[in-house]
């Protein structure tokens, strides 16, 4: 008799088991990603980068930063001038890593966008700030409600200052008089 085939649910398991060993060692292997240089654009090393923050770190208008491991960064400076960095390394030991880069900048106050994180999901806004995002629909309503309560609420208060500006004139000239 030939021998009976497993069951299907023995198989599967079996097979998911064997390509899991096979793959699992070539997707967590260790392969530094270099930064990809962008063409037609000059570009400095990370330590140049570091010199231009100490020097002059009000001419760094913003840093964004690409890529799959965000490993691409491109600066822009004030008077619209853009240079890329070009020894950018993913890793948690090196100190060229993009984190690093990002921890610099967050000491000089220079703002940092991931454009592969802004692309995908645009749950943070331009501001940098994440979006409220409500479930309940009463909710929603409710702080929409808040926002145009806060809004006539600053309007009354202009209002108020100006009634009393216009008051404290007209005192003026009456005591003038």
């Amino acid at each position: 008799h030939p021998p009976k085939p497993p069951p299907p649910r023995r198989a599967f398991l079996f097979n998911l088991a064997v390509t899991t060993t096979a793959t699992l060692p070539l997707l967590t292997s260790p392969i530094p990603a270099r930064s990809a240089p962008i063409p037609n654009l000059p570009s400095v090393t990370l330590s140049e980068f570091e010199l231009i923050l100490k020097d002059s770190a009000k001419s760094v208008l913003s840093v964004e930063l690409s890529g799959p491991k965000s490993e691409t960064a491109l600066v822009r400076l004030v008077d619209g001038t853009e240079f890329g960095i070009s020894d950018l390394v993913e890793s948690s030991v090196d100190p060229r890593s993009p984190l690093k880069l990002v921890a610099k900048c967050r000491l000089y106050n220079i703002p940092v966008r991931n454009a592969t994180l802004a692309d995908v999901g645009g749950v943070v806004g331009g501001s940098g700030k994440k979006k409220k995002v409500y479930m309940n629909e009463r909710v929603a309503e409710a702080a929409e409600k808040e926002k145009e309560k806060k809004k006539r609420m600053e309007e009354d208060e202009r209002e108020r200052l100006a009634e009393l500006y216009r008051l404290e004139g007209e005192e003026k000239g009456f005591l003038q008089e």
